[in-house]
């Protein structure tokens, strides 16, 4: 997800590719996330609001499994330093769920589709099914798509 306006082909820049926690860092506070006990749900909202998939970067199928926090990496004590990577979603529907939980404004933004290799690191969320990449090409930019994101918000309602 990207601002309109915003060049998609700055996020091939290496110095652009850093994810730092929504909201800000805490680090070295007790890990919200966890509630310091190292590990925590871990839920796949792509493959959750579609179908599961094999080869889900984010899960592998699994949908929802038990795992490190992402946030603390199991210390229990936020590790809040930027992170190599874009943020991103194995597919729409996760992305449009993050954004909407989050309370995102979609006005004015685009999804961009890229190409990239996984990061070495967790993204933040990946509780939420977010995977960390290193972008090597922009392949398109398009408009938010309002009905998926109308169906992504029923879905989720019923998903709880």
């Amino acid at each position: 997800m990207n601002r309109a306006q915003d060049d998609p082909a700055e996020l091939l820049a290496r110095e652009n590719q850093r994810t730092e926690p929504w909201g800000g860092s805490e680090h070295g506070s007790p890990c919200d996330k966890c509630s310091s006990q190292g590990s925590t749900d871990h839920r796949c909202w792509s493959c959750l609001l579609t179908s599961p998939a094999a080869d889900c970067p984010a899960c592998a199928g699994k949908v929802r499994w038990h795992y490190v926090c992402p946030v603390c990496r199991g210390s229990g004590v936020v590790d809040g330093k930027p992170r190599q990577g874009i943020s991103t979603f194995p597919r729409l529907e996760g992305l449009y769920h993050y954004m909407l939980a989050n309370d995102a404004d979609l006005d004015d933004c685009v999804t961009v589709q890229l190409d990239a290799r996984g990061a070495d690191d967790l993204d933040f969320d990946a509780d939420e099914g977010a995977v960390l990449v290193i972008p090597t090409a922009v392949n398109e930019c398009l408009a938010v798509d309002q009905k998926l994101v109308g169906r992504v918000r029923e879905r989720a309602a019923r998903l709880g």
